[in-house]
């Protein structure tokens, strides 16, 4: 099967030896390796994307959707998002205005 991978995956087979999956790798793998519950766990949390097609427009958008998956499922504090001051609005009770007028003021002060 087809398969995008955007972590490592080490895969144990059903013989025992062990398969590995390189971060970033895209391409072909074994079809006892895909259905392992390791792979068939990663592409379900978004770490691995299966495009229906080779198409690489197809893989683009496959490619995408882990990306958008795998930032939704990560819990890390330091991983989220932090908002910028547009979108939490203006702090302190100030407005925007008063923020705009800050550069001016400074610059006169650094005249004097």
């Amino acid at each position: 099967m087809f398969i995008v991978s955007k972590r490592n995956f080490l895969v144990r087979r059903a013989d025992g030896s062990s398969y590995l999956v390189k971060k970033d790798f895209v391409g072909e793998i074994p079809q006892d390796v895909f259905d392992s519950t390791v792979i068939q766990g990663a592409i379900k949390g978004g770490l691995a994307a299966v495009p229906s097609t080779r198409k690489d427009k197809d893989l683009y958008q496959a490619e995408q959707t882990a990306q958008e998956k795998e930032e939704e499922c990560d819990l890390r504090p330091d991983a989220q998002a932090e908002k910028t001051p547009d979108e939490e609005g203006t702090s302190d009770g100030e407005h925007k205005s008063d923020k705009e007028s800050e550069p001016a003021e400074k610059q006169k002060r650094s005249r004097r």
